[in-house]
């Protein structure tokens, strides 16, 4: 019974031990329960931001009109774009697809070879591409597709729809030669103005004042042409800017809302300088109860001016015309392909000018 009871006493020792063991393995994975759930919290939250990246990946390819398309290293295609299956004729189901069986609509030979140049130096490589049928201009971007050690696991190909600065550049050039044509027309009409200016000028200071007066009413052209952009200007504005110099109140302005484009704006503004410095030396403007009526109406794309004098001393038909009528014979006949009749009446001069509107 005593040896009985000693075994008895080590059994319970051995079950006391094993018992404290199993607290302390309780213990144990109570530790580990509790860092298991602190890493499936931590899990949880990276999925959750796995799953919004994902979702701004995928809002953001369906949102952008840039065709794009990533490549690995053997040019099969790991995602794409809504926007390229227009080039390329892309469906869901062509992800895995190498890019070369696919049919292009693009008019891009050099493709390959820029693809390999990416490899081969991992640099950008940007391309032009020429313009398509439906008059489009395109930007090729090739740029490597890194992996997070930086190593070169394939090519981005973007496709820039660049039709807006193909369109601005193209204006540009022709802004730019049109200038150019501008400039030297209006240095010749300059030197036409010195020179009839000098030789029709009794004096020095009359020169000087004529001639000042003119190239000021050219300034007032182009400052209204320069504010528009070189586009077309309102005539109605064109000839109150002409004219307030001489005083406004003195003229009565009729006419529908018309524009004039800017050579013809030019041409106009300065017949119409000519007309009232005449007028203002000889004419109605010559005496303080004239005045001076413009009209102009259009008619199967022509445009008629009418100058009409009215209050002003008689009028008798020079034998000789001067500078400012054969200025404005000239301009109209040559710049603006139209005609120009004037009468004498002994109530006041009367000029009417008609030529073609340009669209």
């Amino acid at each position: 019974m005593k040896a009985s009871n000693e075994e008895l006493v080590s059994v319970n020792e051995e079950a006391q031990s094993t018992n404290e063991e199993l607290e302390a393995s309780k213990e144990e994975m109570q530790s580990l329960n509790e860092e298991l759930n602190t890493i499936n919290a931590e899990l949880s939250g990276k999925v959750e931001e796995l799953d919004r990246a994902n979702s701004d990946l995928r809002n953001l390819f369906e949102s952008t009109q840039i065709a794009t398309v990533f490549l690995d290293r053997n040019l099969v295609i790991r995602n794409f774009t809504p926007a390229a299956s227009s080039f390329f004729s892309l469906r869901p189901s062509d992800v895995g697809r190498p890019l070369t069986e696919l049919a292009s609509r693009l008019d891009y030979p050099e493709l390959t070879e820029h693809i390999a140049s990416v490899f081969s130096t991992g640099d950008l490589v940007e391309h032009h591409l020429a313009r398509d049928q439906d008059g489009k201009h395109y930007l090729a971007r090739l740029i490597p597709y890194r992996d997070a050690a930086g190593r070169i696991q394939g090519v981005v190909v973007t496709l820039v729809d660049v039709t807006t600065l193909a369109k601005a550049e193209e204006r540009q050039r022709m802004l730019i030669s049109e200038l150019n044509h501008r400039v030297k027309n209006m240095l010749a009409v300059v030197i036409s103005i010195a020179n009839h200016t000098l030789k029709s000028a009794p004096s020095a200071k009359d020169f000087n004042t004529a001639l000042c007066d003119r190239l000021q009413a050219m300034a007032r052209a182009y400052s209204l042409l320069s504010d528009s952009n070189w586009t077309a200007v309102p005539i109605e504005e064109l000839v109150r800017l002409e004219l307030e110099a001489f005083g406004a109140d003195r003229f009565k302005l009729t006419g529908p809302d018309r524009h004039l484009q800017p050579q013809q704006g030019l041409s106009v503004g300065m017949a119409l300088h000519e007309l009232a410095t005449n007028a203002s030396k000889y004419g109605s403007l010559s005496k303080p109860q004239g005045s001076v009526t413009v009209e102009w109406h259009d008619s199967d794309q022509q445009l008629a001016l009418t100058w009409r004098e009215t209050g002003g001393p008689p009028v008798k038909e020079p034998k000789k015309e001067g500078f400012g009528l054969t200025f404005i014979r000239g301009e109209v006949g040559s710049r603006l392909r139209g005609n120009v009749e004037i009468n004498f009446a002994p109530e006041g001069l009367e000029v009417q000018i008609s030529f073609p509107l340009e669209s």
